[in-house]
């Protein structure tokens, strides 16, 4: 096959993955091409090993076969399981792409796999835990895999979450799931609220009584990108927005920062922009005391007032130390 027929297969097989039966004239709109060419596309797949199912009648019906959305033997049962368990791990341990990347392919190989297969993986993704960064909201897999898959299906959410932080009470919402989003405090969804007529991000942890409808929905045009809201946003639920210019080019920076690189922005060619948030702002100078490079703390208030009453003490240190010797040689 030529590159654009393998990258028309290959999506056509992710929307067959996606939801349990197509129509020919569906997944044609959906792809942007004529239903005869769904029909060759589908005679492909079945080609590669992929049980594609169809249902007599001029609409054309198609869904994939459970239990053979990946080849036979491509995994043995117990690789499925492990992979199953690795891709949890890195769900609950990483951030940014690499935990949402996680969370996608753990929703195809749920979706794949036969079913006393998958009663086997979930038991024991219930019963393994894995501990996330410090702060970091767990979140229960079946939960991410639920909300995942509404987004490929492209269907609505229903889900019970507080008003606000403080509030005790529960509203349902109901919306249109577009993205999820890893960050350092837990996950997030971005998604455009019905009731609200607008766009708006929720806090996977503070989320009940998750459940995907059966009514689907078409993509909204222009979705905001949920991971330069988060950024815009960089407190993302800590009380202190932390500011810091970096005298060092943002390459040299991100070495020292690994995982948290997303929070660095270039100023110029010398200077690097750290944006962050934090739980106490007093917390914030024994973050930095080992960064090796020259900085300058821009905000908020609360952490400029924290690193001078932080350099007031080491100075009084040094003042009560060198007092000290020089008592003992008067002596």
């Amino acid at each position: 096959m030529s590159t654009d027929t393998t990258e028309r297969a290959l999506r056509l097989l992710g929307r067959l993955q996606a939801r349990p039966g197509w129509t020919a004239i569906e997944l044609a709109a959906d792809l942007g091409v004529t239903s005869r060419t769904v029909r060759r596309d589908i005679d492909r797949l079945r080609q590669l090993g992929y049980a594609v199912e169809a249902d007599r009648g001029s609409a054309g019906g198609y869904r994939l076969a459970r239990g053979r959305a990946v080849p036979p033997l491509l995994f043995t049962e117990e690789e499925a399981v492990a992979v199953g368990i690795g891709l949890q791990r890195t769900a609950a341990l990483a951030d940014g792409t690499d935990a949402e990347a996680a969370v996608g392919a753990l929703t195809k190989l749920d979706a794949a796999l036969p079913g006393p297969l998958r009663d086997r993986l979930r038991d024991l993704r219930t019963a393994v835990s894995h501990t996330g960064p410090v702060g970091a909201a767990p979140v229960a897999p079946e939960v991410l895999t639920r909300i995942a898959a509404a987004i490929r299906a492209r269907t609505r959410l229903r889900f019970d979450y507080p008003p606000s932080r403080s509030a005790a009470a529960l509203e349902q919402r109901r919306v249109e799931p577009y993205r999820l989003v890893a960050a350092e405090r837990g996950w997030y969804l971005s998604a455009f609220d019905l009731d609200r007529d607008d766009w708006r991000l929720f806090r996977l942890d503070r989320m009940s009584v998750v459940s995907a409808s059966t009514m689907g929905f078409r993509p909204r045009a222009d979705p905001p990108d949920p991971v330069q809201r988060l950024r815009n946003r960089p407190t993302g639920g800590y009380p202190y927005l932390v500011v810091v210019h970096i005298q060092a080019p943002i390459e040299r920076v991100a070495e020292l920062f690994g995982p948290y690189r997303s929070r660095l922005t270039p100023i110029d060619e010398h200077t690097t922009e750290l944006r962050t948030g934090a739980a106490r702002a007093e917390y914030v100078p024994g973050w930095l005391a080992d960064l090796g490079l020259p900085y300058t703390v821009i905000g908020d208030d609360a952490v400029r007032a924290a690193f001078a009453a932080t350099a007031e003490r080491m100075l009084a240190a040094l003042q009560v130390g060198s007092a000290t010797p020089s008592g003992r040689g008067a002596g």
